[in-house]
């Protein structure tokens, strides 16, 4: 599923009422908050895509049907209200619900129980509205102040600024206080999710799991998981830092499976994975940081960003563009695989956009499966002015959104270069330092001259000096590292792909290559294509053993040249394609780079895709066909060696005794690709080319003789596969202690470390046949 953001649309706005002098008390009680909150509640029996409950400072709650759009229940309490945290609407019965509020300041309250009651109102939506409005409140008063309060599989909770959690039934009697760990620990944000549904806490069914983000007074930061169970127990599962520094925190988002993400006040989006473990919980880092640019936030202390999890890693951003025009964007991201999926663009509200500072705070919230609320308000320095109050209104506006269930790399593949305008790009002298900047651009300089040994020169002579330079700083290197970023600039300069140039420095190329400092996707086009335009084989044939990523496509466009070539030379017309000698090597033989490519790993969907596009001329397919049935034939006679001689054995660096590499050969010794390969090759090639081969009578001879060659295979590898159980655990073997070879290697000496990773092993139930394999783009 393709993920996409719709038009908002309009829910509420609501103006700033002027808030009365408070008491000394009630103010000290009461910490900075916005001008209007909103939640969601999904009810059983109630709006088929929920209600929202809205809290307007001065004003009042009130709860919204999503569906229609309409208010089902309004409680307005006037300007002399105001409000610690949002309001909560929750179902207790058949189309009976109760909201909450958490009351900060109130006529109605003493000095010291402002910021600390709960006011509730029980309606029946099935009646009246008239009788509605009349319904009386419910008061109570929690032991400690509050900072937010949650509805959770029918239970309320309560939560404090230092961290305590108060456990509330739905006639708000006290079930129970879990106090904090310590008395400096101020919660910042926090998250709350039903057990059955967050799989990265191992608590019992039906139990509530509240996930708070806190810093201590030294600016570290820490999560606490605290565990409910019932309607009146609850515990902590655990505790566990994390590496962001709590005043440089921007914004929060948690998913249902523990993604967490962290927004820093400098751009940077860190990505965390909470996992449960026996002794409380796990926090590792989950993908590479974002660093996000272009927006107003960013070097900022104001409120101007908002996240908010979609699922697994998949996390909505609000955020205000810096440049050129301010203007309100969402973004759809994909923190596992750092993709962006979807974004939309909109105008600030004509209720906002006339402020003196534009400056506005966004709150995003999680609501309907395939909708999020966006609170659009001033910050609260702004609604106590009479200029702002008069004219400026807080809106609430409904985000459509389309988002897959799950982050999956299907879903981020092609969308590598969708987020690049919010993307902070690394520049070439960042990236590099100035030494090897300087070296780059003097290799350019001196190929855009025509003076490939100045190139030459400029590169060797900075990797003398580093290396000079790592030996009196007492770092033994055999060989300077290169990175990678700094080879593809240094090929780029070599080759010039963009320039229409003759100068070339095959020496920087192949010293690249030998390095294996080189990719596939360092030049656009295609390495191997790029190579022999500028006629260089020797890079040709030394990229089929030191590059690891060539394209399916590149080789068989040099395997179609080399075969086209072969073939004319064949027929006596080497005249008409015959090609100067040159330094940089001989066209390869047919034989030889087959070889290599039938060596190298290659996928078989995208090779037969690649030689149906590249040899398009049956009697390229012919040639090639030719080679790897006379290596068939050479196969056909060799010894079946059941069990390998001493001389064909070797020991591996782990000690192990393993094959020679190389030791399989052909009865007249000599030595060709292995022959599963190469029968595998000749499948792909029949599967991309056998249609067109049946239309080519030439071809009908060597079809009929790789048959010839590949039954009597067929018949002893079904006489063979009789021995696969009787031998089977003699490979299982051999393959347990090449493995343990390693690993035994990597903690000699260190008994303890390898039963502890055993044991954690089996407590993750990891092992035998059952693998888990990461994927890092």
């Amino acid at each position: 599923m393709d993920a996409s953001i719709g038009e908002p649309f309009h829910l509420a706005s609501y103006g700033l009422a002027q808030r009365p002098q408070k008491s000394k008390a009630a103010a000290k009680s009461q910490r900075p908050s916005a001008h209007v909150f909103a939640t969601h509640e999904k009810i059983a029996s109630g709006s088929r895509d929920g209600y929202v409950t809205v809290t307007a400072q001065g004003d009042g709650v009130h709860v919204l049907d999503l569906s229609t759009l309409h208010p089902v229940i309004s409680h307005t309490l006037g300007p002399s209200t105001s409000f610690s945290c949002p309001s909560v609407t929750l179902g207790v019965a058949e189309n009976i619900c109760a909201t909450y509020s958490a009351i900060a300041s109130s006529t109605d309250l003493a000095a010291d129980d402002c910021g600390r009651t709960v006011w509730m109102w029980r309606e029946n939506l099935a009646s009246p509205v008239g009788d509605r409005a009349s319904q009386k409140k419910k008061a109570a008063v929690m032991p400690h102040q509050i900072s937010d309060i949650y509805a959770c599989n029918g239970i309320l909770l309560a939560l404090s600024p230092a961290g305590d959690l108060t456990i509330v039934d739905t006639d708000l009697r006290i079930r129970g206080t879990v106090p904090p760990p310590s008395g400096n620990l101020t919660v910042s944000h926090s998250f709350v999710f039903s057990g059955e549904s967050s799989p990265f806490l191992s608590g019992p069914p039906g139990s509530t799991a509240l996930v708070l983000l806190g810093h201590s007074q030294d600016g570290t930061t820490s999560i606490r998981i605290l565990n409910v169970s019932g309607d009146h127990e609850g515990r902590e599962i655990g505790s566990a830092q994390i590496p962001v520094k709590s005043d440089q925190i921007a914004s929060v988002s948690c998913s249902s499976s523990g993604y967490l993400s962290i927004m820093a006040t400098d751009g940077c989006w860190n990505s965390f994975q909470i996992e449960s473990k026996n002794a409380g919980i796990n926090v590792y880092s989950a993908a590479q940081p974002l660093h996000l640019k272009s927006l107003t936030f960013i070097g900022k202390s104001v409120g101007e960003i908002s996240l908010v999890a979609l699922n697994t890693s998949l996390v909505l951003l609000a955020a205000i563009t810096s440049s050129p025009t301010r203007n309100i964007v969402l973004l759809v991201w994909d923190l596992q695989y750092s993709v962006l999926l979807a974004s939309h663009v909109l105008a600030i509200p004509s209720t906002l956009s006339h402020l003196p500072k534009l400056s506005m705070t966004l709150r995003l919230v999680a609501a309907a499966s395939q909708q999020a609320l966006l609170i659009l308000s001033p910050p609260a320095a702004d609604t106590q002015t009479k200029s702002a109050s008069s004219s400026t209104r807080s809106s609430i506006l409904v985000v459509p959104l389309t988002v897959p269930k799950i982050s999956t790399i299907g879903n981020a593949m092609g969308r590598a270069l969708a987020g690049a305008p919010w993307l902070v790009q690394p520049g070439a002298d960042d990236t590099l330092g100035p030494a090897r900047a300087k070296v780059v651009a003097t290799v350019q300089s001196a190929m855009a001259s025509n003076e490939p040994a100045t190139a030459e020169r400029a590169f060797f002579d900075w990797e003398k000096s580093e290396r000079e330079r790592l030996s009196s700083s007492g770092e033994e290197e055999a060989q300077v590292t290169l990175g990678h970023a700094f080879a593809r600039d240094l090929l780029v300069a070599i080759l010039q792909p963009t320039k229409q140039s003759s100068a070339y420095s095959s020496v920087l190329v192949r010293t690249l290559l030998q390095r294996r400092a080189i990719s596939a996707g360092m030049v656009e086009g295609g390495l191997l294509t790029t190579f022999k335009l500028r006629g260089d084989w020797n890079a040709i044939e030394l990229s089929t053993t030191h590059v690891l990523d060539l394209s399916e496509s590149d080789l068989m466009f040099v395997l179609q040249f080399i075969a086209s070539h072969s073939r004319n030379a064949d027929a006596g017309a080497g005249d008409a394609m015959e090609v100067d000698p040159s330094p940089l090597g001989a066209i390869p033989t047919l034989p030889s780079f087959l070889a290599a490519c039938v060596r190298y790993q290659t996928s078989p969907a995208a090779l037969r895709a690649a030689i149906h596009q590249h040899l398009t001329q049956p009697e390229d397919v012919v040639a090639v066909l030719e080679v790897l049935d006379g290596w068939v034939g050479r196969w056909k006679g060799a010894e079946v060696i059941t069990l390998p001689p001493k001389k064909i054995l070797r020991k591996n660096e782990d000690g192990v005794v393993v094959l020679k590499e190389g030791w399989q050969k052909a009865d007249d010794g000599a030595e060709y690709p292995p022959l599963l390969q190469v029968l595998s090759f000749i499948q792909t090639v029949l599967d991309a080319s056998f249609l067109s081969l049946l239309q080519h009578s030439p071809a009908h001879r060597v079809l009929r003789k790789v048959l010839s060659r590949i039954e009597p295979e067929i018949q002893l590898t079904e006489q063979v596969e009789l021995l696969r159980g009787p031998l089977e655990m003699f490979a299982r073997a051999h393959a347990k202690a090449v493995r343990e070879g390693k690993e035994g290697k990597k903690d000699q000496g260190d008994w303890r470390q390898r039963r502890r990773l055993e044991h954690e092993r089996a407590a993750m139930a990891v092992g035998g046949v059952y693998q888990l394999e990461e994927l890092v783009l």
